[in-house]
């Protein structure tokens, strides 16, 4: 495992392209109240499994964003 310095780095490169790839204009999201620490776990956790590529990071964050978004914006179901 890296020193934790280039860890928190690695993690914050990771983060943010993660973050700029699913925060696109015209897509449903996530408040970001929520997503961040969402996103900010998940990758903490692959990184303790021994998940050290910038690239896998940033697509398993991207992927995990996703998957916790809605389908449909809060509002518009019909019920």
């Amino acid at each position: 495992m890296q020193p934790d310095s280039e860890m928190t780095l690695l993690l914050a490169r990771a983060f943010d392209r993660a973050w700029a790839r699913y925060y696109r204009p015209g897509r449903v999201t996530i408040a970001p109240e929520v997503a961040r620490p969402a996103l900010a776990s998940h990758l903490v956790e692959m990184a303790k499994a021994g998940t050290v590529d910038e690239g896998a990071l940033a697509a398993a964050g991207l992927l995990q964003l996703i998957s916790i978004t809605p389908e449909e914006p809060p509002g518009t179901s019909d019920v």
